[in-house]
This record gives C-alpha cells, structure tokens and sequence, in this order.
C-alpha cells in the first residue's frame, strides 16, 4: 500500500509537526500588547541576571524561582492559566528527536567552544554549574531554572512572532526572525556567566537555536526541556566519573 503523503499546512515549515500550531500569534482575540508583555519580562528577567551577578543579593535558590517564575507568570497571563498553550501530552516518537537534538547540541557546542578560543585567545568557559557541590536539593533547583530558561526562550519567541505575523502575515519569516532574535537574547542574558560576548553570541546563543527546535516542531516545550535537561547533567554525570 503506497504510504499517505503527510499534508503541509500552507505557511508551514516541511519540518513541523501537523495538527499543532504555536498559540497566540494567530488569535485575534489576544491583543498585541500581551506579546509586549510576554517580551517584556523576558527582558526584564534578562537584565536581573546580569545585575545580580555584581550585586549580594539573592543565592541559588532565589535565581532559579526567579527564572521560573517570571516568565511563568507572564504566559499564564496571556494565556488566561492555559499552561496547556505549551505544554503538551509527550509522544514517544519525541525520544528520537530529543536525542537527536541532544546530540547536535553537545557537537556544536564543542565545534562553537573551540572557534571561540581561537578567536578571543581565551579558554571557552564550560557548564556554569560545572564545580558546584550538587547536592539533591541543588538539583531540584536546577530542574526548576532550566523550565524557567525554556520559557525564556518560548516566552520571547512567541512573543515575537505575534507581532511580527501581524504585521506581515508571513508565518515562516517570523518564526525564523523570532527564533533568531530568541537566540541572540538568550545568549546576552548569559553575559554575566561567562563575561565573554563572543562566547555567549556562538555557543549559548546560536546554540540555542538547536534546542528550540524541537519546541518549534513539536510545540511542546517538554521536548526542548528534555533536551536542556540532557545538555547539562551529561557533562556533569562526565565529570562525577571523572570522564571530562
């Protein structure tokens, strides 16, 4: 029997997966100010990073609910408490992509990490959280502020793209601009980190971009959190073995 031709929606990417669409961008009912809103504490969120970073204020655990749940309360603002807009049930046809993702990731990384060096002369910093004492309770913390940096991403993205469809009507070259300028301020909230621009801009910023595929073909960000999850306990489990 001849395979069914799978049928692209108009506007689509080959890539996406049919049926679910991003949430907002096309609703006339969610006025643009909520994508303001939704860029907005991203920014803010952006900016809070960076400040603490110089200034005693806050620990581990003050940073990693910040990060959670400053964008958290953003969507669900727009969303009127529909965490459903983001999440959804996961498929098991997601674990090939998540280690697909997870793969691609850690490569570029490596590949991004040494033409960073060449370039500043100076060592590309690992992992953040390689070095810390990660105890179970860092560990929960960590789990909690990597869901709060997905919607970081997922937050600025589709915040992006609802005002640049509604102004342009074209859905692809909004999601490719959004998904671009997602990356670029995702790696500048990484400044304090890792203090180098270059750094920042190659490997946590363009890098990012691999992961966000897999929210922008499954638009579910359990696969990106999945794949985020993997990029950071891999070299930390590495390193407890004395591997890296």
């Amino acid at each position: 029997m001849e395979k069914a031709k799978k049928i692209v929606p108009e506007g689509w990417f080959k890539w996406e997966r049919p049926g679910i669409d991003f949430p907002f961008y096309n609703d006339d009912s969610v006025p643009a100010w909520h994508a303001w809103l939704l860029i907005g504490a991203t920014l803010l969120l952006a900016v809070v990073l960076n400040v603490m970073a110089f200034l005693p204020v806050g620990g581990a655990a003050f940073k990693a609910f910040l990060v959670f749940l400053l964008p958290l309360a953003a969507l669900l603002f727009v969303a009127h408490g529909n965490i459903g807009t983001i999440i959804k049930k996961p498929r098991l046809g997601d674990i090939p992509l998540i280690l697909i993702v997870t793969v691609l990731s850690l490569a570029y990384s490596l590949v991004a990490g040494t033409l960073s060096s060449l370039i500043t002369g100076a060592t590309t910093h690992g992992n953040a959280l390689m070095g810390e004492t990660m105890d179970a309770g860092r560990i929960a913390l960590v789990f909690v502020q990597l869901f709060g940096e997905e919607l970081f991403k997922t937050n600025m993205m589709l915040g992006i793209l609802l005002l640049l469809f509604r102004r342009s009507g074209n859905r692809k070259s909004a999601i490719v601009i959004a998904t671009l300028v997602t990356a670029l301020v995702f790696g500048l909230a990484h400044y304090a980190a890792y203090g180098s621009i270059v750094q920042i801009l190659l490997v946590q910023g363009l890098g990012c971009i691999i992961n966000v595929f897999a929210y922008l073909k499954t638009k579910n960000i359990l696969t990106s959190y999945a794949v985020h999850l993997l990029l950071d306990f891999i070299p930390l489990g590495l390193a407890a073995l004395g591997a890296v």
